[in-house]
């Protein structure tokens, strides 16, 4: 029988299967197309789903604060759903972290309406995902180069030292002792103290040479050092055996007269005698929290400003050219490291409060200014020396691969303002922060974007 003959068949048959048969046949036609098409729809919904809880890991996984850790997933799980596209619904989102803080764990649920599937008594489609990121953390070496000067006396130093320790607890969080982080302080003035313990690094015989005070007082040097003689050496990360160093020595006169009628003032101090004006000594890297918490603490206000100079000495102490120099935790942890490292960034914070100075009656790392030490006796010539040679300064720390963010606290001049502004790596980077509040948002940003910076998603 032919197969036309038998289609007529069935249009002319009068028994009542057939019909039954035909609805059947094109109920199961409809059911396997919706199927098909639903089957479609929820691959689509997964999908969004698990682009949705990734980013949201991803975007969250940086910090792991359990205090915000809820509003910020949820903030970019949401974002990053397409529910438009086929009406779907995020209906649950869940999240863990693991016992050691680096795991984060998310699971969600989405479900959207069905189609043709819904002839069939299918009323939704639903879908689930799960995502696990696993926080690594790259290494630090990081730089805070504070201004220490007379104007930050009082209430200013106070502030600073609150806002860094914001940055210091947001680097560190609960670590005693941090995994591939290591902070290091150089507070400045008008020089900088490397400390007592590296004599060595300064001029043979330059130490005795000076008259630090008799034995009764106690004096001796205090720690801080004098410019390089040459601008070149002054600008550059040199070590001490190719380019010895002089020490800091404020002789006595009438603008520090600690010798009076052939006698020592008792005693001679920072305020008085060979180390006036010696700020606080620098701390090396150290992954040591409670030891940066000390140095942080133990900062004074005093002398006048060389942003430059604290720069430079931030400089050397992430130059991997001072590896084995500084000794402490760089020697045990064997650094600075090489540039570029493997997982390992360099980062530098400069912080001033006001405009580089160069007084006529202040000793300082350039010794007086009538020496001409900057190439010139004339005050605002000088200044201007000193910001050209922060500049280089930063230029060369950038050009190393060191990162650079900088802050302006309580105002200082627009011109000041533009160069920390060109130190910066990015103009991201560099903060305006004319009040306390500020300053603290400032640290507190910076302390975010290092947090960042650490995390290997």
């Amino acid at each position: 029988m032919s197969l036309m003959s038998m289609i007529s068949r069935f249009r002319k048959a009068e028994e009542g299967a057939v019909l039954p048969f035909v609805g059947i046949v094109s109920l199961a036609l409809i059911g396997a197309t919706g199927f098909g098409i639903d089957a479609a729809r929820l691959m689509l919904l997964h999908s969004s789903l698990q682009r949705a809880i990734d980013a949201g890991a991803l975007s969250t996984v940086a910090k792991l604060d359990t205090a915000t850790i809820d509003v910020e997933l949820r903030k970019f799980a949401v974002a990053n759903f397409n529910n438009g596209e086929i009406g779907g619904t995020l209906d649950s989102l869940t999240w863990t972290i693991s016992s050691d803080n680096k795991t984060l764990t998310v699971k969600a649920s989405a479900s959207a309406p069905a189609t043709l599937m819904k002839i069939l008594g299918v009323q939704t489609i639903s879908t689930s995902a799960e995502s696990v990121i696993e926080r690594s953390t790259n290494g630090l070496e990081l730089a805070l180069v504070l201004d220490n000067t007379g104007s930050m006396s009082g209430t200013p130093l106070e502030s600073l030292k609150s806002a860094a320790n914001t940055l210091v607890n947001i680097l560190y969080g609960d670590d005693a002792v941090a995994e591939n982080l290591y902070v290091g302080i150089v507070p400045f003035s008008q020089s900088v103290n490397v400390g007592t313990s590296h004599a060595g690094w300064m001029k043979s015989g330059s130490i005795a040479a000076h008259d630090w005070g008799s034995t009764s007082t106690g004096g001796s040097w205090g720690g801080c050092v004098e410019a390089q003689a040459v601008k070149a050496d002054d600008i550059s990360d040199a070590v001490p055996s190719s380019k010895p160093i002089t020490p800091y020595y404020w002789p006595d006169g009438t603008d520090n007269n600690w010798i009076r009628k052939g006698k020592y003032s008792d005693p001679l101090t920072t305020s008085l005698g060979p180390n006036k004006n010696c700020p606080a000594e620098v701390t090396r890297l150290t992954p040591k929290k409670a030891t940066v918490v000390a140095a942080i603490a133990a900062m004074k206000a005093v002398g006048n400003t060389h942003i430059n100079f604290g720069a430079v000495w931030g400089w050397r102490m992430l130059s991997p050219k001072w590896r084995g120099l500084w000794g402490g935790d760089m020697s045990t942890y064997n650094l600075p490291l090489d540039y570029y490292s493997k997982n390992m960034n360099k980062a530098a914070v400069i912080m001033t409060d006001g405009e580089n100075t160069m007084s006529a009656n202040v000793y300082s790392a350039y010794g007086w200014l009538a020496d001409k030490k900057l190439g010139t006796s004339n005050e605002t010539a000088a200044e201007t020396e000193l910001d050209n040679r922060l500049s280089s300064v930063c230029t060369a720390m950038k050009n190393s691969g060191i990162i650079i963010y900088t802050i302006a606290f309580n105002g200082p001049s627009e011109a000041t303002q533009d160069l920390l502004r060109n130190c910066a790596s990015q103009n991201a980077f560099f903060f305006n922060s004319p009040t306390t509040a500020a300053l603290q948002s400032a640290f507190k940003q910076i302390g975010d974007s290092l947090s960042n910076l650490r995390v290997s998603k």
